[in-house]
């Protein structure tokens, strides 16, 4: 018998050998015709669907599985035929208990001759990760944005040449499993119970069957051809052609593909979050005038870079993004810049309006401060600066260029400030004291 180097999935067949050699039988190995992987990071749950051609004789044919070293979870093993399947019935599933890494299919089949069967699984060990490279030209003006998907094979099983498809988004399988337990009317069993077990495979196999049916839409980028199809709840990538993953290791491809990527500049002075300097962002939305808006971006890290004009790289920052939805902003903390500066300065500041008690003590007062801050920028384009700043307290608030409120405590403004130029942002801050104050909230004049 000739031997596959594979660990796991070896089909046997045990049949007759045909019309000419009824009497003898044979050993076959079968070798797989296609291997499909449907990767779900969050339980750690893949879906494997193995397909290969396997030869029945009429009657008693037994097939055994073998999933040594590998995380495969034997009870969720299914065999099904996709060709002559009216003909072919599986008669019931034998566990050998002197060979606890092995099962017997005991198959009956009216058809003689070659059949295609599926044989499908969960195992545990593949997971897949998410990686986003941005280079821009010299002046910062468009970006290269780039998005690779890394599949990590821990299973004790190699995949040659699989078809590859990622679940990106949650899909909250304890709820799955409570509503699957209600519809067959049985109490919802405890998760690593044999029931409960049960129907984690099922509810996973029904939320990845919604996922291989849900065609809300689909797109094929030129260079690699991931296909994203969108669904209601979470997406799936598949990529395109096949991939060999090898046991132990991991494979890089690449899924997201934006050459163009337009992007704006955007410094923000938020002191209760970044700290007393502005930081720089750069803002682009996930949507096609940006050439992307395909498919919601998965969590990853992402890596923005600038070319210098020589041949070069110069690293800009790193940040974790979290799950962007389509139409949504992707923002990019690139850290403080020491050429745009912020300063805030207090020029007038009076009190009226006390208020007393009976023993003649001040218990209230209004207090009115004039502040200006200046925005100077030594860069050589123009820059967008956006202001948070908070306000504690019973505070009214004006200013000659157009303000908002954020929040009740903290407002909003945004200045757009020339080439090596500087702007001023004047405003009145009246606060109400001690026994004046009614409510704590920034009221805008």
């Amino acid at each position: 018998m000739t031997r596959i180097p594979l660990i796991c999935t070896c089909l046997l067949l045990l049949c007759a050998a045909g019309a000419h050699a009824k009497n003898v039988d044979l050993v076959t190995l079968p070798d797989r015709e296609g291997v499909e992987l449907t990767i779900y990071n969050s339980d750690d749950i893949t879906l494997v669907k193995e397909r290969r051609h396997v030869t029945f004789k009429r009657g008693a044919n037994r097939l055994v599985f073998s999933w040594a070293n590998t995380l495969i979870d034997p009870s969720s093993v299914e065999i099904r035929p996709l060709e002559h399947a009216a003909e072919i019935e599986v008669a019931d599933t034998v566990y050998p208990g002197q060979k606890p890494q092995f099962l017997l299919w005991n198959i009956e089949s009216e058809h003689e001759g070659q059949v295609l069967v599926e044989v499908s699984y969960f195992t545990s060990g593949l997971t897949w990760s998410m990686d986003y490279v941005g280079t821009t030209d010299p002046d910062e003006e468009t970006m290269d944005f780039r998005g690779y998907v890394r599949v990590f094979n821990a299973s004790g099983e190699e995949y040659e040449n699989a078809s590859i498809r990622l679940i990106v988004g949650t899909i909250n399988l304890v709820e799955k499993i409570a509503d699957l337990a209600r519809r067959r009317g049985i109490p919802t069993p405890a998760p690593q119970s044999p029931m409960g077990m049960q129907l984690l495979r099922d509810s996973a196999k029904e939320a990845f069957g919604q996922a291989e049916s849900a065609r809300l839409m689909a797109v094929v980028s030129e260079a690699k051809g991931v296909v994203k199809e969108g669904l209601s709840e979470y997406f799936m990538f598949s990529i395109e052609g096949t991939e060999t993953v090898k046991n132990g290791w991991s494979k890089r491809m690449e899924a997201v593909s934006a050459p163009a990527t337009r992007f704006d500049i955007v410094y923000r002075m938020r002191a209760h979050q970044y700290g007393p300097r502005p930081v720089r962002f750069f803002v682009w939305i996930n949507d096609e005038d940006h050439a992307l808006g395909t498919a919601p971006l998965p969590d990853g890290r992402i890596r923005i870079f600038r070319e210098n004009g020589q041949d070069g790289l110069a690293f800009l920052g790193e940040q974790q993004i979290r799950y962007v939805p389509i139409q949504a902003p992707i923002e990019v903390n690139l850290g403080p810049d020491d050429l745009v500066v912020y300063t805030s300065r207090k020029h007038a500041t009076k009190r009226y309006g006390f208020t007393f008690n009976g023993h003649g003590q001040v218990t209230g007062w209004t207090e009115e401060t004039d502040w200006v801050d200046e925005i100077r920028n030594y860069r050589k384009k123009p820059v967008r600066f956006e202001l948070h700043r908070q306000w504690p307290g019973h505070v009214e608030y004006e200013s000659e260029i157009p303000t908002t409120a954020f929040d009740y405590q903290t407002i909003e403004v945004a200045v757009d400030v020339a080439s090596r130029d500087r702007t001023h942002y004047p405003a009145t801050v009246v606060t109400q004291q001690g026994g004046n104050a009614r409510q704590s909230r920034i009221h805008m004049r």
